[in-house]
């Protein structure tokens, strides 16, 4: 916000601003009032107020959104149609409606549509116990270790009737081929006194099986405990939010994902309008309400935003709350490039464009923000910018 004395024969603009990450960000003091405006866009207005020698104020109110929410909270557009501001910042989707009441300027700010999820939640880790082996590797040692105690058990009753001089201790009790199968299968050894060379054999080759199942087992067994098992994503696509009825996507109103959906006519978009007009309540009124709702349970809320937008969210929601509850899933939808409005039939409109294809020259020279890299010695033409996207990167990417 200005706050200087400036010469009497400068223009004077009305501001009034809408809040987005990385654009806009409104400090105020604790009666709730405007101190000052910082981001992107506040920084490019202060640079086109000097080129164009004009000065500007901030109108402060209410409305927290472009479109009216109702008979008495006006939107901000209502503003500029009534006349009573001269220029909106926000991060604001280009229609038809609004290409009615405003004159839109050349887009600057270009943000991919993703998707805000709960994490995955922590599973127990019991079945790791039996997933080592496949089913029918646990059949075959079930029927292997039936097939031991009665091969034993055959044996001791046909040694018995066979040999009449065998010693006490070559008579295996019932009780102990028992007991030995279950101390081997828990590898906690085990003891055959019988020195009868058939039962030798049987024994022999169990211990042989055993040894070679109970290794393979153990060393499955530590890579499973050693991996932490989370549960499914919520959804996979775009197409799961919009058609899946189990899954709710939310977002927040009068916002540019909820106007471009509400207005779509065909395809993808069309069909999150329609869960949008059927179900009110999943258009939130601020951010903080979708993310509540997306960490809520039963986890079946998915946030829908833009790229930069979600991360400054989840960067709030950490500082405020010390846990990250939630990831970014990226879709591969673009949203429309989104800029400033000017009120209908301003003499600023053709300035503001030129001043704004100056200031993405001087960040395409320094490699800032538009999306070609070029040599240090490439000559930049106003040609080059015709159809000028910005693309404004988050610090952290």
């Amino acid at each position: 916000m200005k706050t200087d004395v400036t010469p009497l024969q400068k223009d004077h603009l009305v501001v009034m601003a809408v809040e987005f990450s990385i654009s806009v960000k409104v400090h105020r003091n604790s009666t709730g009032h405007l101190i000052r405006l910082e981001g992107v866009a506040p920084l490019m207005l202060d640079w086109l107020s000097v080129r164009y020698n004009f000065d500007y104020s901030v109108l402060d109110s209410n409305a927290t959104s472009l479109e009216d929410s109702g008979p008495h909270l006006p939107g901000l557009i209502s503003y500029a149609v009534k006349g009573e501001c001269d220029v909106i910042l926000a991060v604001m989707v280009h229609s038809q409606d609004r290409l009615k009441k405003l004159e839109l300027l050349h887009p600057w700010f270009y943000a991919e549509i993703v998707i805000l999820l709960p994490l995955p939640e922590v599973l127990n880790n019991v079945n790791a116990v039996i997933k080592p082996f496949q089913p029918w590797v646990w059949v075959a040692l079930g029927a292997a270790s039936t097939g031991f105690i009665v091969t034993l058990l055959c044996l001791n009753r046909y040694l018995k009737s066979v040999k009449q001089s065998i010693q006490p201790s070559d008579i295996l009790a019932t009780e102990s081929i028992y007991m030995y199968v279950v101390v081997t299968l828990l590898n906690q050894g085990g003891y055959i006194s019988s020195k009868l060379t058939p039962i030798r054999l049987v024994v022999g080759a169990w211990c042989l099986l055993t040894l070679v199942l109970l290794n393979v087992y153990n060393g499955v067994l530590t890579s499973y405990l050693m991996v932490t098992p989370y549960s499914l994503p919520l959804l996979n696509s775009m197409e799961d939010a919009a058609y899946d009825p189990n899954i709710f996507p939310v977002l927040v109103k009068n916002k540019g994902v909820d106007i471009l959906f509400l207005t779509a006519d065909k395809g993808l978009f069309k069909a999150f309008g329609d869960k949008l007009r059927t179900n009110p309540k999943l258009r939130c009124n601020s951010s903080r309400q979708c993310v509540q709702m997306v960490t809520s349970l039963p986890h079946q809320h998915a946030y829908i935003e833009g790229l930069l937008a979600l991360k400054e969210i989840i960067k709030d929601e950490y500082n405020r709350t010390g846990q990250c509850k939630t990831t970014i899933m990226k879709v591969g939808e673009a949203s429309r490039p989104t800029g400033w409005a000017l009120r209908k039939r301003s003499t600023y409109s053709e300035k503001f464009n030129r001043g704004l294809a100056v200031q993405c020259i001087y960040y395409y020279r320094w490699q800032h923000a538009c999306p070609y890299r070029m040599h240090k010695h490439t000559i930049v033409h106003l040609h080059h910018f015709e159809n000028f996207v910005f693309i404004n990167r988050h610090p952290c990417q």
